[in-house]
């Protein structure tokens, strides 16, 4: 299995606050990007993946919060 590496350089604001970065685009192991399981027989509905909601997909999302130093 392939793996993606990205890099966040940190530099603080100009102002103290809260900031998220969002990477997109990564298969959802859980279900192996279906979306979905197969039903266990014929009769039944296939299985919505709970990790990824049938997207087949999921997101990092990092999310850095700025405070002042206390000594």
């Amino acid at each position: 299995m392939s793996e993606r590496t990205e890099t966040i350089t940190l530099r603080p604001p100009e102002r103290i606050h809260r900031e998220g970065i969002v990477s997109a685009g990564y298969k959802c192991r859980y279900c192996n990007g279906r979306g979905y399981f197969p039903p266990a027989d014929d009769h039944e509905e296939p299985a919505v993946c709970p990790d990824c909601e049938g997207s087949g997909e999921v997101v990092a999302m990092v999310t850095v919060d700025w405070k002042p130093r206390i000594r």
